[in-house]
């Protein structure tokens, strides 16, 4: 396996290393790296956590419904061009939130923070892996996908480091600069050099490339009763660890575990998140998404169950840590290949613009719903068995009335 990573990614570095930092550069819009500026948010601009909580859930929501458009852009706009415009928004968002001097231009900033950097950077990132690979998508998404542990593991401790040298202004301004002087000239250079790998998906000449019979439009897509089907499992690992993480001290409460013991778990979820997504990726090459989908949410369920009991020692949360993160870094390669297996590449911007944008969304209400629970009378083990039971049917679904009848899924051209 190493030594078909170590190949592949030889013969494609410049295209990779593009889908890595986009990957990377998009944790700037992610809550785990925006959560690290709430308190100073606050504070600043003299918010109650209700009011900022409803700003950031607003701007959050408002970026999954534009992303339903512009991300179906990237199947008719050229790869540079699309990717240099976000990364100018992205920029725009850093700076808006340096100026801001009222709520009303930081939640501007928000807004583009979450549209530019977690909804169009990640889109392009995972969306120009599976558009350009074919026989070894999995690899391309898995490689690619390490953008994301690699900024939970480096930008929680950069933040917190510039915040306390040069506040959070100047560290937004960093940030600006990291953007201007880093990502945008290599993301052009890297581009500049991958131009063979970006004409596969016209050309359809490469030994990598095996195109499905039929490529479905996304008006098809929103028709295929199988695609609502497999809605709930693909949305069960970004809703559920959202609800976690913003409620963890619930959990932490619940178990009576030590709040820096917790924080220092998610090196475990960043180590699980990297390995599964590189060594998931070879698999799919291997297999199929389809035959690994029904498994990937496994390491979640257990996650869930282990939580349910009154134990509460102390490694059980590195346990915990390290099956969510299995389960979240598996998703990537799975996921976003089982769309190209079923649909088809050519309109793949499209399709997974629809997914991306119903997938925002469902992380804008998880915390809501969440605390719904919690507020009438629920504790987080009680949760956690709903959770439980949601993932369960989710995958029975999946199992009984998607992957079953698996002739669906063989490029059937006459199926619409």
């Amino acid at each position: 396996m190493i030594k078909d990573y170590y190949h592949f990614t030889k013969q494609n570095q410049h295209f990779l290393m593009f889908g890595l930092l986009t990957a990377f550069f998009g944790n700037y819009g992610q809550s785990f790296f925006i959560a690290w500026f709430g308190a100073s948010f606050q504070q600043a601009f003299e918010l109650t956590s209700t009011e900022y909580g409803t700003i950031y859930s607003t701007a959050t929501l408002a970026s999954g419904l534009l992303i339903l458009y512009f991300g179906g852009l990237f199947d008719r706009v050229a790869v540079k061009t699309f990717t240099t415009a976000t990364s100018l928004g992205l920029l725009i968002a850093c700076l808006s939130v340096f100026f801001a001097s009222n709520v009303w231009q930081l939640a501007i900033g928000l807004f583009l923070l979450r549209f530019c950097g977690q909804g169009l950077m990640f889109h392009i990132a995972f969306t120009s892996m599976a558009k350009h690979f074919n026989k070894n998508r999995g690899k391309a998404l898995g490689f690619v996908a390490f953008g994301m542990p690699l900024g939970e593991a480096i930008l929680p401790s950069l933040a917190f480091g510039l915040i306390t040298l040069v506040g959070w202004r100047y560290t937004w301004l960093a940030l600006a600069g990291a953007l201007v002087l880093l990502y945008i000239p290599l993301m052009i250079w890297l581009l500049n050099h991958s131009s063979k790998r970006l004409h596969l998906i016209a050309d359809q000449h490469d030994s990598d490339t095996d195109p499905v019979k039929r490529h479905w439009t996304r008006k098809e897509v929103v028709g295929d009763k199988n695609f609502w089907l497999l809605l709930p499992a693909i949305l069960s690992p970004a809703f559920i660890v959202t609800g976690i993480f913003i409620h963890q001290h619930q959990l932490l409460s619940n178990k009576n575990w030590d709040a820096k013991w917790f924080a220092m778990s998610f090196i475990i979820y960043a180590f699980a998140h990297l390995k599964s997504s590189l060594i998931v990726g070879a698999l799919v090459d291997k297999f199929n998404s389809r035959q690994l989908f029904s498994f990937y949410l496994l390491p979640l369920l257990f996650s869930m169950l282990i939580l349910i009991p009154d134990s509460n020692y102390p490694i059980l949360t590195l346990v915990f840590m390290f099956l969510m993160g299995l389960s979240v870094g598996s998703s990537g390669p799975i996921v976003n290949s089982l769309w190209a297996e079923i649909y088809g590449q050519n309109n793949l911007g499209a399709i997974r613009s629809m997914v991306t944008s119903i997938m925002v969304v469902s992380t804008a209400i998880a915390p809501v719903a969440f605390g719904w629970l919690f507020d009438n009378g629920m504790n987080f083990q009680d949760v956690m068995k709903i959770m439980s039971v949601y993932l369960v049917i989710a995958m029975l679904i999946v199992i009984l009335f998607v992957l079953k009848p698996i002739g669906l899924y063989q490029n059937d051209a006459n199926k619409p």
